[in-house]
């Protein structure tokens, strides 16, 4: 397994304190626009109960404490996108904030491979599974435990950053919710119930944009990042084998793709609190 680094600036104490203060109010509120969410959509959104902190501790990924403001009161949402109209079976999106899939449980087998894939377990933490083979998970930090953006890959060598912390990346989910539920409403009209149908698809227009809209960046092999005058990627291409490949993400604000050029599967890891994506050759074994 690939060891991580991060950056070593220095901060003070007083500094990171207030910085984990306002991460944690901003989680807080969240929570509370996700709520807000639920109770207003006709039971299309349900919110998933807290997450303990006892429940936490035990998992194999650290978890800051304001990340864990945001998980004691949401442990997850569920969204209902479409109802059979034979059996009424419901096809429900679920993001799962303490998804079992991080500790190899999965009703399809064994989750190991996938937890290697994103760069170990310790190093990430699974969110979402979506029903085209998404896996989203949010990168943590190695060495200070702090949870960083929110990547995306599939079963290939390509992934994609799609939100630069999990509190955005929720955000966001609640501004597709929002709009999808607006939009549904507006369908329906004037004093009827909202349509299971109509608002999937409204939320399906709006929830992949992220990826769509990605910018798309070029890696480079380890080798070539060793001689760069850049130190960042001089000290992550320290830690790989000449023929990894590094994407620089800084230059990007919002989302970022990145299309590893691999034979063969890969094993990925994060640098500088996510801001470079590496892919290390791996035939899954």
């Amino acid at each position: 397994m690939t060891d991580r680094t991060t950056d070593r600036a220095a901060s003070t104490p007083s500094a990171a304190q207030g910085a984990g203060s306002a991460a944690g109010d901003d989680a807080v509120r969240t929570a509370g626009r996700l709520r807000r969410v639920a109770e207003s959509s006709e039971g299309l959104v349900v919110l998933d109960p807290g997450i303990s902190n006892e429940e936490m501790d035990g998992w194999p990924a650290p978890v800051p404490e304001e990340i864990r403001a945001l998980l004691r009161v949401v442990g997850g949402v569920r969204i209902t996108v479409s109802r059979s109209a034979v059996n009424h079976h419901l096809s429900i999106e679920h993001v799962d904030l303490g998804h079992p899939f991080n500790r190899g449980c999965y009703p399809a087998g064994d989750s190991s491979w996938y937890v290697e894939h994103a760069g170990g377990a310790g190093t990430h933490w699974f969110v979402y599974l979506d029903h085209g083979d998404g896996h989203t998970y949010v990168d943590v930090d190695r060495v200070t435990g702090a949870w960083g953006p929110v990547f995306r890959f599939w079963d290939a060598t390509d992934s994609v950053r799609v939100a630069p912390s999990l509190t955005a990346w929720l955000e966001r989910l609640a501004d597709c919710l929002e709009e999808a539920l607006a939009a549904a409403r507006a369908e329906a009209g004037p004093g009827a119930a909202i349509e299971v149908r109509t608002f999937g698809r409204h939320f399906g227009d709006r929830w992949p944009d992220p990826e769509r809209e990605a910018t798309t960046v070029e890696p480079v092999t380890a080798a070539a990042a060793r001689v760069s005058g850049d130190p960042l990627l001089r000290e992550a291409a320290a830690a790989l084998p000449d023929d990894a490949l590094l994407a620089d993400l800084r230059s990007v604000t919002g989302p970022a793709a990145v299309d590893f050029p691999l034979p063969v599967s890969c094993r990925y890891a994060r640098w500088s609190a996510g801001a470079l994506l590496s892919a290390t050759a791996w035939d899954g074994e």
